[in-house]
């Protein structure tokens, strides 16, 4: 190998990185894709969606733009490259956020992989790859990673946890416990127990969220849904096959409130209450509908409710 010339290669790409880094700050969407090949193929892992072509790619990035309207914040650290002849990979880490109005950043660090091929003097990315770590659990991409070498920190949400966790009280939360095991698949993960068979607090885990459980403690304030003669909240559980999990869920002793059936925004749907009091929505997507489709299906089950011989009785 040519060390002399992949010096000078190395530091070519370098330069049109810097380039490349220029026109995303100066948000010219001409600019930045004037570093990409025409056929360019192009994998956002954050987002899951593969581009080819700079038409598609360049749509890509004019929404991603769009993400920031603010003072953006956009730069590359830990740049590695490699370079022989007319082929170059460059591995980095990209910081990517904006400034809000008070001046405070908000931005985080993704993967960067691209491949430079060389075309008439001039270094181009032929493919481009962008991702972040994922937590295990729950499937999400962990942006609040810092470079190498940077202090750590507290993660604000724990690993395994989502900002919006249901935190279910029960009147026996020892056997609610068993009972989601029986009729969700549940796990359990930890529990505390304030006093023999009562509970301060446990998490179980459905799929990929979370759920807390507590026994109720009226004095405190904290009461089920027993005591309250009913619930105005129900949790929503996406799963694979809403027919099956239903069946399984009465099967567990929980009581059938819906049918599972076809619902006008793409999902089979259903409803049931489990003992404790709490109601669970079952759901498996099954049609994809845009806005438009939903609220026409929408409208057309309006109009055969109002159709029916029951609603013309109650109305009248």
């Amino acid at each position: 190998m040519d060390y002399a010339g992949a010096d000078k290669a190395q530091e070519e790409v370098r330069l049109t990185i810097d380039s490349w880094v220029k026109a995303v700050g100066a948000r010219d969407v001409k600019a930045i894709m004037s570093h990409y090949i025409p056929n360019v193929v192009a994998f956002d892992a954050v987002q899951q969606l593969q581009f080819k072509g700079v038409e598609a790619y360049g749509k890509h990035w004019e929404a991603c733009l769009a993400m920031c309207p603010g003072d953006m914040i956009f730069d590359v650290g830990q740049l590695d490259i490699q370079a022989e002849n007319d082929l170059a990979v460059a591995h980095g880490l990209v910081r990517c956020g904006m400034k809000d109005e008070n001046g405070k950043e908000n931005s985080s660090w993704m993967r960067m992989t691209s491949s430079y091929r060389k075309n008439g003097g001039k270094w181009a990315i032929a493919h481009e790859h962008f991702s972040a770590p994922f937590d295990m659990r729950t499937a999400r991409a962990m942006f609040d990673l810092e470079p190498d070498g940077a202090p750590a920190k507290v993660r604000p949400i724990p690993m395994g946890m989502s900002a919006v966790t249901p935190h279910l009280v029960c009147a026996d939360a020892l056997e609610a416990i068993e009972f989601y095991k029986k009729a969700f698949g549940a796990t359990e993960e930890t529990r505390l127990e304030m006093a023999p068979g009562k509970l301060a607090h446990a998490c179980l885990r459905i799929g990929d969220s979370a759920i807390f459980l507590v026994d109720e403690v009226p004095q405190w304030g904290s009461v089920s849904p027993r005591s309250l003669k009913g619930t105005p909240v129900s949790i929503h559980l996406y799963v694979e096959d809403a027919d099956a999990a239903q069946a399984k869920a009465v099967a567990a002793g929980a009581k059938e409130i819906m049918p599972v059936q076809e619902m006008f925004w793409g999902d089979r749907y259903g409803l049931v209450e489990d003992p404790y009091g709490h109601r669970w929505s079952v759901a498996t997507h099954v049609r994809d509908l845009n806005a438009e489709q939903i609220q026409e299906a929408a409208r057309q089950m309006m109009d055969t409710a109002s159709e029916c011989p029951g609603a013309k009785a109650e109305a009248s």
